[in-house]
């Protein structure tokens, strides 16, 4: 049902966005916000997530979210009627809050219903919604530069905001998290909260070990894609980087299956996902270091003629490399997300406690990508400092994996699933 109504708001949405507004694919993950507006929003909105899905709800997160996406339609509608953008650009905004805060739901959702043999591939299955949606919307914007005139795009966006419309109501249908009862009997309990105790709790987790060593494997990768930030030429390179992101299934299984203890799976998956980050690192080092012919190339171009310019250099003269590039881009980027959401849920199985590692999750993440991309994009940024954060960025996300592995190696095998781990004793109840 989760699934179903995430698809609805969100996948739809990811389907439709880069064909209506006709904007270029780039390997860009789901909360690698580069964009210096939109980034300072999604950075801020991890942290409000936080608070808006432990005060209210996911049920109400979701709607919150379904009502937001309904507005962004409208605007896309009144863009291509009236040709007002400036509706569209404030209903993105608010746009960008009910995404994250329903992103925190749907992950807290992911990483504290299920039991410990079901988390990894239940976020899988999640992250795959929001990738296979990015594919095909990537496919569809390439077949709408070619084909699609602006009327076309109009029509398509009254279908977007019809099926936008139906996502509140399947919302609705959400239980909220009291009435919900694990597998393994236990109900998950969600105690009374205020917003002075959300401040004070968001806060203290900060003073987390745990978290803190987190927390450079939750920024350094981003800033890397944010310093990178390769757009996509065709569907090949579409397809080539995200079959490398189906391959999160394989991690899913790998982490969950109890082929041995999860502290042994754990330091193993790691393992794997700095193997393929070295393949793709590799890789992407020799596609830069190598010289192309820059003949014709003026540097007093508008920055999106440049930019263009050096792609098709890119692409003719490393076409294959370039395509072998991305298939084990996407590989990497998959394993490293679908891997730190898991190692959040070995930490606690409290819904309100997975809110605030989630949502400090997000605001880390949109936080390195404004920097990764801020820091060097523009055809006025010297060629050298964008050289230099590659391998700044590059060596904190290596730094970043060493570092996580002091939390990977205290994984229990199994976290506490007493009631009095979960709630004080005198908020229990007689079930």
């Amino acid at each position: 049902l989760v699934g179903i109504t995430v698809f609805l708001i969100e996948g739809v949405r990811r389907l439709l966005y880069n064909y209506l507004m006709l904007w270029s694919p780039k390997n860009d993950n789901v909360g690698f916000n580069s964009y210096l507006p939109d980034g300072i929003v999604a950075t801020i909105s991890g942290i409000v997530g936080i608070f808006l899905v432990n005060l209210t709800g996911f049920r109400y997160i979701f709607v919150f979210f379904g009502v937001t996406n309904i507005l962004y339609a409208c605007s896309i509608v009144v863009m291509f009627h009236k040709g007002w953008s400036g509706f569209q650009s404030a209903a993105l905004i608010i746009g960008i809050v009910g995404n994250y805060a329903s992103r925190v739901a749907t992950l807290v959702i992911v990483l504290a219903y299920p039991s410990e043999k079901w988390k990894a591939r239940a976020l899988a299955v999640f992250l795959l919604i929001e990738y296979l949606s990015n594919a095909l919307g990537d496919i569809i914007t390439f077949h709408g530069f070619d084909s699609s005139t602006k009327t076309q795009r109009y029509h398509v966006s009254l279908v977007y905001l019809a099926i936008a419309c139906l996502g509140p109501f399947v919302a609705l249908l959400v239980a909220p998290s009291h009435e919900v009862i694990r597998d393994n009997g236990v109900y998950i309990l969600s105690p009374e909260t205020n917003l002075k105790t959300e401040f004070i709790e968001t806060v203290r987790i900060f003073r987390s070990k745990k978290m803190l060593l987190m927390i450079p494997y939750m920024f350094s990768y981003p800033m890397l894609f944010g310093v990178a930030n390769m757009k996509l030429p065709n569907k090949l390179f579409i397809a080539m980087y995200d079959c490398g992101k189906i391959f999160v299934l394989f991690m899913g299984q790998l982490l969950d299956l109890p082929w041995s203890n999860r502290r042994t799976r754990g330091t193993l998956g790691l393992v794997i996902l700095t193997v393929f980050f070295f393949v793709s690192f590799g890789l992407t080092t020799a596609a830069r270091n190598h010289h192309y012919d820059l003949t014709g190339l003026d540097k007093t171009w508008p920055e999106d003629k440049i930019d263009k310019f050096m792609l098709e250099m890119v692409v003719k003269e490393q076409y294959t490399m370039v395509a072998v590039l991305l298939f084990f881009a996407g590989i990497a980027s998959g394993f490293i997300e679908i891997f730190g959401y898991w190692l959040m849920g070995t930490l606690t199985n409290d819904v309100k406690a997975s809110a605030r590692f989630v949502g400090t999750f997000h605001s880390f993440m949109a936080l390195g990508g404004i920097i990764g991309f801020q820091t060097t994009q523009g055809h006025d940024k010297a060629y050298s400092l964008r050289v230099a954060m590659y391998y700044v960025a590059t060596g904190l996300t290596i730094l970043s994996f060493v570092v996580v592995y002091f939390v990977v190696r205290e994984i229990p095998d199994s976290n506490d699933w007493t009631l009095e781990r979960i709630a004080p004793k005198d908020e229990l109840v007689d079930l």
